[in-house]
């Protein structure tokens, strides 16, 4: 290594130094928090912290997730009912009414106006939009009869609620927040917002104990179940409740189609010995394909040729006979006539088939009588 690369080596580790100096002087290595959402049960269950605090308060508190769960409520049970419940049918509906009737206390979220709710329209609860609501989001002073003090929580007022029958109301500059009235033995609550209850706001303001108070309404309240957005029921599932007859029919016709297609079990059949054919069977196959091929003047050629050649190796002399002689000898030996004998002759000029067919039998009989001598 030469002194100048010594000295090259030497000002580059140099300023590593000094730039690595500069950076740990300058930055430090530090822990922050980051959102990621929420995750496991939290991020499947909206309500799962509300359904913790009850619990650790000492009311049981579960999640239902489909609509036949609403057949098990408990009689003296408090049901939270958000929005999102198209899929009860018509009968869970009256069961469920009937329930609160029987002393069940019903805590239930509007649908947005511009949707049916027939729960709400069968409790007497109609819903109207607010007139050009500023903030959309507010905080609303709620005072129950039964809680200790006022309560801060944030609802929307982006629609109110109303019902003559209520005994209680909350209400804001602007919208109803909250409807209570009895309902036979039970009783209701009607919120036009739930979201103080999900796992992202329960911990601010004084939505946990606005939650607890809710459920206050019916102090003998053994457990409370959360209704979250009901899961629609599979395919398979809907179809095994309400078509398992066509499902049977349709599976028996598919073993009846499969016991038709399936191959049968047992001994292979030979296949059989293939018939050697003849030689005629050959040559006529040849003559039929000749014929349909446009080459029947061919054939009849082929024919009177292979006639002379047989009458000249029986009668030797008959080559160097003139042309009257061999019609003369054709005649007097095969017994034709002057027309037949001459057809031996001349090659053929009409292929029409009853021509074709007259002179193969001239031919024909040429060879068998030659074939007897």
């Amino acid at each position: 290594m030469t002194r100048h690369q010594v000295l090259a080596v030497v000002v580059l580790a140099a300023l590593a130094a000094v730039a690595g100096a500069w950076f740990f002087n300058n930055f430090q290595r530090v822990t922050y928090r980051e959102w990621v959402g929420f995750q496991g049960e939290a991020r499947r269950d909206p309500y799962l912290a509300a359904e913790r605090l009850l619990a650790r308060m000492g009311v049981g508190a579960r999640r239902a997730k489909t609509p036949g769960e609403l057949h098990e409520l408990p009689a003296n049970g408090t049901l939270i009912l958000p929005d999102r419940r198209a899929s009860i049918t018509p009968e869970e509906r009256a069961r469920l009414l009937e329930w609160v009737e029987a002393g069940g206390h019903l805590i239930v979220e509007d649908e947005n106006y511009r949707l049916p709710d027939p729960i709400l329209e069968a409790l007497g609860v109609t819903r109207a939009p607010t007139p050009n609501p500023q903030p959309p989001q507010r905080l609303v002073e709620v005072r129950l009869p039964h809680a200790p003090q006022p309560m801060r929580v944030d609802m929307h007022s982006l629609q109110t609620l109303d019902a003559p029958q209520a005994t209680l109301r909350v209400s804001g500059k602007t919208a109803t927040h909250l409807l209570h009235f009895p309902r036979g033995r039970g009783q209701v609550t009607v919120l036009n917002d739930l979201q103080f209850m999900r796992n992202a706001s329960i911990g601010a303001n004084d939505h946990a104990e606005f939650l607890w108070q809710l459920t206050r309404f019916a102090p003998q309240t053994s457990a409370v179940i959360f209704f979250d957005h009901a899961q629609a029921p599979s395919l398979w599932g809907w179809l095994t409740d309400n078509a398992w007859a066509a499902l049977a029919s349709g599976a028996g016709l598919v073993l009846l189609w499969l016991w038709r297609v399936a191959p049968r079990f047992g001994p292979l059949v030979p296949d059989p010995e293939s018939a050697r054919r003849r030689l005629l069977d050959h040559l006529r196959a040849s003559g039929r394909f000749q014929w349909s091929a446009g080459g029947a003047a061919a054939l009849a050629e082929s024919a009177r040729e292979a006639a002379l050649r047989h009458v000249t190796r029986a009668q030797p002399d008959f080559a160097g006979l003139g042309r009257p002689e061999r019609e003369q000898r054709l005649a007097e030996v095969f017994g034709l006539d002057v027309a037949a004998a001459r057809r031996v002759l001349e090659p053929a000029k009409s292929v029409a088939p009853h021509e074709f067919m007259n002179a193969m039998r001239v031919f024909q009989r040429i060879h068998d009588q030659l074939s007897r001598r």
